[in-house]
Protein backbone atom coordinates (compact mmCIF):
# COMPACT_ATOMS: atom_id res chain seq x y z
CA UNK A 1 0.00 0.00 0.00
CA UNK A 2 2.60 2.41 1.17
CA UNK A 3 4.34 1.57 -2.51
CA UNK A 4 1.69 2.43 -4.27
CA UNK A 5 1.14 5.73 -2.68
CA UNK A 6 4.85 6.47 -3.28
CA UNK A 7 4.38 5.50 -6.90
CA UNK A 8 1.16 7.84 -7.18
CA UNK A 9 2.80 10.96 -5.63
CA UNK A 10 5.86 10.58 -7.55
CA UNK A 11 3.84 10.08 -11.13
CA UNK A 12 1.70 13.77 -9.65
CA UNK A 13 5.44 15.33 -8.97
CA UNK A 14 6.43 13.80 -12.97
CA UNK A 15 3.37 15.35 -14.38
CA UNK A 16 4.03 18.97 -12.29
CA UNK A 17 7.13 19.18 -13.48
CA UNK A 18 6.32 18.33 -16.92
CA UNK A 19 3.93 21.04 -16.65
CA UNK A 20 6.35 23.46 -15.35
CA UNK A 21 8.67 22.70 -18.45
CA UNK A 22 5.85 23.52 -20.38
CA UNK A 23 5.09 26.95 -18.94
CA UNK A 24 8.69 27.85 -18.57
CA UNK A 25 9.25 27.28 -22.51
CA UNK A 26 6.34 29.51 -23.46
CA UNK A 27 8.16 32.20 -20.98
CA UNK A 28 11.49 31.65 -22.50
CA UNK A 29 9.65 31.82 -26.00
CA UNK A 30 7.87 35.21 -24.81
CA UNK A 31 11.20 36.93 -23.56
CA UNK A 32 13.11 36.13 -26.60
CA UNK A 33 10.49 37.01 -28.93
CA UNK A 34 11.71 33.97 -31.22
CA UNK A 35 10.33 30.12 -31.06
CA UNK A 36 12.80 27.47 -32.44
CA UNK A 37 10.76 24.68 -31.68
CA UNK A 38 8.28 23.59 -35.16
CA UNK A 39 6.97 20.03 -36.06
CA UNK A 40 10.26 18.41 -37.46
CA UNK A 41 12.48 19.37 -34.41
CA UNK A 42 9.60 18.39 -31.66
CA UNK A 43 9.42 14.83 -33.38
CA UNK A 44 13.48 14.67 -33.60
CA UNK A 45 13.25 15.57 -30.18
CA UNK A 46 10.48 13.07 -29.17
CA UNK A 47 12.66 10.13 -30.65
CA UNK A 48 15.70 11.27 -29.15
CA UNK A 49 13.79 10.52 -26.14
CA UNK A 50 12.30 7.82 -26.94
CA UNK A 51 15.90 6.24 -28.13
CA UNK A 52 17.97 7.36 -25.31
CA UNK A 53 15.33 7.09 -22.33
CA UNK A 54 12.89 4.90 -23.66
CA UNK A 55 9.60 7.18 -23.81
CA UNK A 56 8.81 10.40 -25.78
CA UNK A 57 7.33 11.37 -22.55
CA UNK A 58 10.58 12.71 -21.68
CA UNK A 59 10.56 15.42 -24.53
CA UNK A 60 9.05 18.45 -22.63
CA UNK A 61 12.44 19.69 -20.89
CA UNK A 62 14.37 18.91 -23.87
CA UNK A 63 11.81 21.38 -25.45
CA UNK A 64 12.50 23.86 -22.67
CA UNK A 65 16.35 23.54 -23.05
CA UNK A 66 15.69 23.98 -26.94
CA UNK A 67 13.94 27.49 -26.34
CA UNK A 68 16.72 28.40 -23.94
CA UNK A 69 20.13 27.24 -25.99
CA UNK A 70 18.49 28.19 -29.58
CA UNK A 71 19.16 24.62 -30.75
CA UNK A 72 17.90 21.08 -30.17
CA UNK A 73 21.78 19.37 -29.25
CA UNK A 74 21.74 15.50 -28.55
CA UNK A 75 23.39 14.14 -25.20
CA UNK A 76 21.01 16.22 -23.45
CA UNK A 77 19.36 14.77 -20.26
CA UNK A 78 15.70 16.23 -19.17
CA UNK A 79 15.48 16.79 -15.76
CA UNK A 80 12.20 14.75 -14.87
CA UNK A 81 14.45 11.94 -15.90
CA UNK A 82 17.65 13.25 -13.99
CA UNK A 83 15.41 13.86 -11.27
CA UNK A 84 13.20 10.37 -10.97
CA UNK A 85 15.03 7.83 -13.07
CA UNK A 86 18.85 8.82 -12.79
CA UNK A 87 19.74 10.17 -9.72
CA UNK A 88 18.03 7.33 -7.60
CA UNK A 89 20.39 4.90 -9.23
CA UNK A 90 23.77 7.11 -8.67
CA UNK A 91 22.66 8.39 -5.48
CA UNK A 92 20.70 5.81 -3.98
CA UNK A 93 18.51 5.88 -0.68
CA UNK A 94 19.75 6.47 2.57
CA UNK A 95 23.84 6.98 1.14
CA UNK A 96 22.35 10.47 -0.29
CA UNK A 97 20.60 11.47 3.16
CA UNK A 98 24.04 12.24 4.70
CA UNK A 99 24.55 15.37 3.23
CA UNK A 100 21.80 16.91 4.87
CA UNK A 101 23.51 16.22 8.67
CA UNK A 102 25.35 19.33 8.54
CA UNK A 103 26.82 18.47 12.31
CA UNK A 104 29.13 15.94 10.68
CA UNK A 105 30.58 17.36 8.33
CA UNK A 106 33.77 18.52 9.67
CA UNK A 107 34.36 14.77 10.91
CA UNK A 108 33.98 13.38 7.40
CA UNK A 109 35.90 16.28 5.58
CA UNK A 110 38.61 17.31 7.61
CA UNK A 111 39.96 20.88 7.27
CA UNK A 112 38.09 21.13 3.89
CA UNK A 113 34.90 21.94 5.96
CA UNK A 114 34.85 24.65 8.34
CA UNK A 115 35.25 23.91 12.17
CA UNK A 116 32.24 24.49 14.06
CA UNK A 117 32.20 26.31 17.51
CA UNK A 118 29.53 24.62 18.91
CA UNK A 119 26.91 21.89 17.81
CA UNK A 120 23.60 21.42 19.06
CA UNK A 121 22.01 17.65 18.14
CA UNK A 122 19.11 16.09 20.42
CA UNK A 123 18.61 19.30 22.25
CA UNK A 124 21.91 19.49 23.65
CA UNK A 125 24.91 21.46 22.87
CA UNK A 126 28.32 20.08 22.25
CA UNK A 127 31.61 20.93 21.57
CA UNK A 128 33.21 19.75 17.95
CA UNK A 129 34.40 16.52 19.34
CA UNK A 130 30.58 15.68 20.51
CA UNK A 131 31.70 16.55 24.38
CA UNK A 132 28.49 17.88 25.93
CA UNK A 133 28.70 21.79 27.27
CA UNK A 134 26.63 22.71 30.04
CA UNK A 135 24.89 25.66 30.50
CA UNK A 136 26.87 27.96 32.70
CA UNK A 137 30.15 27.48 30.55
CA UNK A 138 28.16 28.34 27.32
CA UNK A 139 27.23 31.64 27.92
CA UNK A 140 30.47 32.17 29.04
CA UNK A 141 31.92 31.16 25.73
CA UNK A 142 29.43 33.11 23.62
CA UNK A 143 30.80 36.23 25.81
CA UNK A 144 33.87 35.75 25.30
CA UNK A 145 33.85 34.91 21.61
CA UNK A 146 32.42 38.23 20.65
CA UNK A 147 31.80 37.91 16.97
CA UNK A 148 29.84 37.29 14.30
CA UNK A 149 28.30 33.49 13.68
CA UNK A 150 26.17 31.65 11.28
CA UNK A 151 23.53 29.50 12.79
CA UNK A 152 22.10 26.32 10.47
CA UNK A 153 19.97 24.45 10.67
CA UNK A 154 20.41 21.11 9.62
CA UNK A 155 17.97 19.97 6.26
CA UNK A 156 17.32 23.68 5.54
CA UNK A 157 16.76 24.46 2.03
CA UNK A 158 17.32 27.47 0.22
CA UNK A 159 19.19 29.53 2.94
CA UNK A 160 15.58 30.04 4.81
CA UNK A 161 17.35 28.08 7.70
CA UNK A 162 20.66 30.19 8.19
CA UNK A 163 20.82 33.50 10.59
CA UNK A 164 24.00 35.15 10.92
CA UNK A 165 24.11 37.47 14.20
CA UNK A 166 26.57 38.59 16.59
CA UNK A 167 27.48 35.57 19.46
CA UNK A 168 26.22 38.12 22.40
CA UNK A 169 22.35 37.74 20.83
CA UNK A 170 22.57 34.05 20.75
CA UNK A 171 19.98 32.69 22.82
CA UNK A 172 20.36 28.85 22.88
CA UNK A 173 17.11 27.99 24.68
CA UNK A 174 15.15 29.61 21.40
CA UNK A 175 16.12 26.74 18.95
CA UNK A 176 13.77 23.87 18.24
CA UNK A 177 14.35 20.83 20.43
CA UNK A 178 12.86 18.82 17.23
CA UNK A 179 15.95 20.25 15.41
CA UNK A 180 19.66 19.73 14.71
CA UNK A 181 22.20 22.73 14.43
CA UNK A 182 25.42 23.84 13.87
CA UNK A 183 27.05 27.18 14.84
CA UNK A 184 30.14 28.16 12.50
CA UNK A 185 32.46 31.36 12.77
CA UNK A 186 31.41 34.09 10.10
CA UNK A 187 33.63 33.78 7.10
CA UNK A 188 35.19 36.85 5.70
CA UNK A 189 35.57 36.09 2.07
CA UNK A 190 38.60 36.94 -0.72
CA UNK A 191 38.17 40.71 -1.49
CA UNK A 192 38.04 40.12 -5.05
CA UNK A 193 34.27 38.45 -4.11
CA UNK A 194 33.27 40.50 -1.53
CA UNK A 195 33.82 43.43 -4.39
CA UNK A 196 31.46 41.73 -6.39
CA UNK A 197 28.85 41.72 -3.82
CA UNK A 198 29.47 42.48 -0.35
CA UNK A 199 26.48 41.60 1.86
CA UNK A 200 26.39 37.59 1.59
CA UNK A 201 29.35 34.94 1.34
CA UNK A 202 29.39 34.00 -2.37
CA UNK A 203 29.82 30.51 -2.71
CA UNK A 204 31.11 28.12 -5.72
CA UNK A 205 28.84 25.20 -6.66
CA UNK A 206 30.71 22.54 -7.63
CA UNK A 207 29.27 19.35 -9.34
CA UNK A 208 31.42 16.22 -9.01
CA UNK A 209 31.08 12.62 -10.36
CA UNK A 210 32.82 9.38 -9.89
CA UNK A 211 33.62 7.67 -12.80
CA UNK A 212 33.11 4.53 -13.40
CA UNK A 213 36.99 3.91 -12.71
CA UNK A 214 37.09 5.06 -9.78
CA UNK A 215 38.36 8.93 -10.34
CA UNK A 216 36.34 11.51 -10.23
CA UNK A 217 35.78 14.65 -12.64
CA UNK A 218 34.13 17.84 -11.97
CA UNK A 219 31.23 18.31 -14.12
CA UNK A 220 30.55 22.18 -14.03
CA UNK A 221 31.16 25.39 -11.83
CA UNK A 222 29.37 28.19 -10.75
CA UNK A 223 28.95 31.09 -8.57
CA UNK A 224 26.29 32.04 -6.54
CA UNK A 225 26.15 35.90 -5.21
CA UNK A 226 23.30 37.99 -3.52
CA UNK A 227 21.55 40.89 -4.53
CA UNK A 228 19.20 43.81 -3.20
CA UNK A 229 20.89 43.12 0.26
CA UNK A 230 20.04 40.16 0.95
CA UNK A 231 22.90 38.25 3.27
CA UNK A 232 22.29 34.87 1.89
CA UNK A 233 23.27 33.80 -2.56
CA UNK A 234 20.72 30.75 -2.81
CA UNK A 235 19.12 31.40 -6.59
CA UNK A 236 15.54 30.28 -4.66
CA UNK A 237 16.07 33.54 -2.45
CA UNK A 238 16.84 35.87 -5.32
CA UNK A 239 20.88 35.28 -6.18
CA UNK A 240 22.10 35.25 -9.53
CA UNK A 241 24.31 32.52 -11.11
CA UNK A 242 27.42 32.97 -12.77
CA UNK A 243 28.59 29.79 -14.81
CA UNK A 244 32.56 29.55 -15.00
CA UNK A 245 34.40 27.79 -17.62
CA UNK A 246 36.99 24.30 -16.99
CA UNK A 247 39.99 27.31 -17.61
CA UNK A 248 38.56 29.13 -14.82
CA UNK A 249 37.77 31.83 -16.60
CA UNK A 250 34.04 33.50 -15.77
CA UNK A 251 31.48 33.64 -18.52
CA UNK A 252 30.24 37.12 -19.12
CA UNK A 253 27.01 37.53 -18.62
CA UNK A 254 24.62 36.15 -15.58
CA UNK A 255 21.63 34.18 -16.12
CA UNK A 256 18.09 33.77 -15.04
CA UNK A 257 18.38 30.25 -13.29
CA UNK A 258 14.91 29.39 -14.33
CA UNK A 259 14.81 30.42 -17.75
CA UNK A 260 18.13 30.16 -18.44
CA UNK A 261 17.87 33.65 -20.13
CA UNK A 262 20.52 36.46 -20.95
CA UNK A 263 20.42 39.04 -17.87
CA UNK A 264 23.49 41.61 -17.20
CA UNK A 265 27.60 41.64 -17.41
CA UNK A 266 27.87 43.45 -14.22
CA UNK A 267 26.32 42.94 -10.61
CA UNK A 268 23.29 45.35 -10.45
CA UNK A 269 24.43 46.17 -6.88
CA UNK A 270 27.91 47.05 -7.19
CA UNK A 271 28.68 47.24 -11.15
CA UNK A 272 31.49 44.78 -10.55
CA UNK A 273 31.99 43.50 -14.41
CA UNK A 274 32.06 39.45 -14.29
CA UNK A 275 34.46 39.58 -16.86
CA UNK A 276 36.84 41.05 -14.61
CA UNK A 277 36.64 38.22 -11.99
CA UNK A 278 39.14 36.28 -11.23
CA UNK A 279 40.24 33.29 -9.09
CA UNK A 280 43.78 32.64 -8.56
CA UNK A 281 42.88 29.46 -6.56
CA UNK A 282 39.87 27.65 -8.82
CA UNK A 283 41.99 24.92 -9.59
CA UNK A 284 42.71 24.25 -6.00
CA UNK A 285 39.18 24.56 -5.22
CA UNK A 286 38.21 21.64 -7.89
CA UNK A 287 41.14 19.70 -5.97
CA UNK A 288 39.54 19.87 -2.53
CA UNK A 289 36.10 18.97 -4.04
CA UNK A 290 37.18 16.14 -5.76
CA UNK A 291 39.31 14.47 -3.04
CA UNK A 292 36.52 14.86 -1.14
CA UNK A 293 34.23 13.27 -3.13
CA UNK A 294 36.27 10.05 -2.41
CA UNK A 295 35.75 10.04 1.53
CA UNK A 296 32.02 9.71 1.04
CA UNK A 297 32.21 7.10 -2.80
CA UNK A 298 28.64 5.87 -1.83
CA UNK A 299 26.77 8.76 -3.92
CA UNK A 300 28.12 9.72 -7.97
CA UNK A 301 27.02 12.78 -7.90
CA UNK A 302 27.47 15.78 -5.01
CA UNK A 303 27.14 19.25 -5.51
CA UNK A 304 29.84 21.43 -2.78
CA UNK A 305 29.22 24.91 -1.84
CA UNK A 306 32.46 26.33 -1.79
CA UNK A 307 33.70 30.02 -0.42
CA UNK A 308 36.64 31.09 -0.04
CA UNK A 309 37.87 32.75 2.80
CA UNK A 310 40.00 36.04 2.94
CA UNK A 311 43.39 34.35 2.89
CA UNK A 312 42.58 32.33 -0.60
CA UNK A 313 41.67 29.06 1.53
CA UNK A 314 38.89 27.02 0.10
CA UNK A 315 36.49 26.33 2.55
CA UNK A 316 33.35 23.90 2.30
CA UNK A 317 30.16 25.63 3.24
CA UNK A 318 28.05 22.26 2.70
CA UNK A 319 27.14 19.51 0.33
CA UNK A 320 23.69 18.37 -1.42
CA UNK A 321 23.77 14.75 -2.24
CA UNK A 322 19.74 14.42 -2.08
CA UNK A 323 18.83 16.44 -5.43
CA UNK A 324 21.73 18.75 -6.69
CA UNK A 325 21.18 21.55 -9.24
CA UNK A 326 20.64 20.83 -13.09
CA UNK A 327 17.69 22.13 -15.23
CA UNK A 328 18.65 24.84 -16.58
CA UNK A 329 22.46 24.90 -16.18
CA UNK A 330 22.40 21.53 -18.56
CA UNK A 331 20.33 23.87 -21.00
CA UNK A 332 22.44 26.78 -21.32
CA UNK A 333 26.11 25.15 -20.90
CA UNK A 334 25.95 21.48 -21.22
CA UNK A 335 25.13 18.73 -22.12
CA UNK A 336 26.95 17.66 -19.04
CA UNK A 337 26.74 13.47 -19.19
CA UNK A 338 26.78 12.91 -22.89
CA UNK A 339 28.95 10.24 -22.75
CA UNK A 340 28.78 8.87 -19.10
CA UNK A 341 27.64 5.12 -18.35
CA UNK A 342 24.70 6.01 -15.95
CA UNK A 343 21.66 4.74 -17.96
Amino acid sequence: MESLLNFSITVLIIAYERNEAHYRRRNVVKKNGVKIINRQIKESIKEYAKARFGSKSYWPFLALYTEIRGEFLKGWIPYDYYRFVLLPKINPKPASYLSDQKTFDHKLFGGFAIEPLLLFISGKCFNPEYEIIEDERLKRYLSDYDNKIVVKEECGMGGKQVRIIHSSMFIPHELKKDKNYVIQPYIKQLEVLNNLYPHSVNTFRVNTFLNNDGSVCVKYVWLRFGAEGSNVDNLSSGGYYLFFKNNGKPEEFVYDWKLGTRLSNKSYDTGFYFADLKIPMFNTMLNKCKSAHLKYPYVRLIAWDVCIDSNGEPRLIEWNTLNPDFSSQEARFGPFYPEDDVF
